[in-house]
């Protein structure tokens, strides 16, 4: 049987004893719209919103039954774990990353290291003396 949320709608107000006029109220809508609203089979995300937070009931939920439900919940639950093995997979590759540039570091370290030292060696070592170099004129 298919779904007619204005039947649903109807009801839920008719349970809460709010009559046409004051759900439009609610709604910010005439009383004519309203009786035009328990007659659709279907409305619009926007307005069964406004109808939702105004009787106080999640009319979304009448679009799902079950089966849907069920399925939903299977399919996130799998999105969830694939995620898992996903981020898994990437914190992996990021420690080989990570292991791989440390290892950069240290051997740029090292020669850092050995180019400060032979720096400092010829600075303790005298400078050559500057030698004049004379021209000869002709």
């Amino acid at each position: 049987m298919a779904l007619h949320i204005g039947e649903k709608i109807k009801a839920r107000a008719k349970e809460l004893r709010i009559g046409p006029t004051e759900l439009a109220d609610m709604i910010n809508t005439s009383k004519q719209n309203v009786y035009g609203i328990y007659k659709r089979k279907a409305l619009d995300s926007e307005l069964l919103k406004k109808i939702s937070l105004a009787l106080k009931f999640d009319f979304f939920s009448a679009y799902y039954d079950k089966q849907w439900q069920k399925s939903f919940q299977e399919g996130q639950a799998f999105y969830q774990t694939k995620t898992a093995s996903v981020l898994k997979e990437e914190l992996t590759q990021l420690k080989k990353d990570y292991q791989e540039l440390q290892e950069k570091y240290d051997m740029l370290k090292k020669l850092y290291d050995l180019t400060e030292e032979k720096l400092k060696g010829k600075k303790e070592v005298a400078p050559p003396s500057a030698t004049k170099t004379t021209r000869k004129t002709k």
